[in-house]
């Protein structure tokens, strides 16, 4: 399975954990960061909801909202990167 939520997620996973995977930037030798993408593994869950849960958890306790109407639009923001992932997803035959 992988599954991109968002800009910045992935969802994968192994025969006993389904993955969730933040994007980040490499850096070259010098430590200056390059265009180069890839994506770390930045938490192991039993079940798809169980990582999604986490998604939305990570998000909210980075967020930078200064109020709770703000929060709610980040979280929004998130849920709706979920479902159009989940939707992107297509039903085995």
């Amino acid at each position: 399975m992988e599954i991109m939520v968002g800009q910045n997620y992935k969802i994968t996973s192994d025969a006993l954990n389904v993955i969730l995977n933040k994007r980040y930037f490499k850096k070259d030798k010098e430590g200056n960061v390059t265009t180069d993408e890839a994506f770390k593994q930045i938490g192991y869950y039993n079940s798809l909801h169980s990582a999604l849960e986490a998604l939305i958890e990570k998000e909210i306790k980075g967020s930078d909202a200064i109020s709770l109407d703000g929060l709610k639009k980040h979280v929004d923001v998130v849920k709706e990167d979920i479902f159009q992932a989940l939707n992107s997803v297509k039903p085995i035959k």
